[in-house]
């Protein structure tokens, strides 16, 4: 009996140790893939305010 409680601990202690390594993978891709969008929309965003600008000096002319 007092092997069983305690294989089972070591498996209930495993299980709970895969939940938060697996808890805070999720949580590091999730902001990864938050600065990816956020270098994207940075990224469009230069690129219509040089459109503008370009649009702009050309107007000027």
């Amino acid at each position: 009996m007092d092997l069983f409680l305690f294989i089972s601990v070591i498996v209930g202690m495993t299980f709970l140790f895969l939940c938060f390594v697996m808890n805070f993978e999720l949580k590091k891709k999730k902001v990864e893939l938050e600065e990816q969008r956020l270098m994207v929309e940075k990224s469009k965003l230069e690129r219509s305010i040089a459109l503008i600008d370009e649009q702009d000096d050309q107007d000027n002319k």
